[in-house]
């Protein structure tokens, strides 16, 4: 498993739990991205990896910080090196 493959299901339960902590179905996101329901489906079943823009652009959604929907390793990572 790659990097890519390892990060990408922590990144989804991450936008989930936010998701569920705001009361947001997955619905209610896409419509608010204004994003078809392949590409949304695609990156929620991991079959395509967020990009950073799209998790800027989720985050906003979410209000919150992109960092906090990335893994708890690499956020962890990020805080230690800022």
């Amino acid at each position: 498993m790659n990097n890519k493959q390892a990060v990408q299901p922590a990144v989804v339960r991450k936008i989930e739990n936010h998701m569920a902590a705001k009361g947001i179905k997955r619905a209610e996101l896409k419509e608010a991205l204004g994003w078809s329901y392949e590409r949304f489906r695609k990156r929620m079943e991991c079959k395509i990896p967020f990009d950073v823009d799209e998790l800027w652009i989720i985050a906003s959604v979410l209000r919150t910080s992109p960092l906090d929907l990335m893994p708890d390793d690499v956020a962890e990572t990020h805080a230690h090196a800022a």
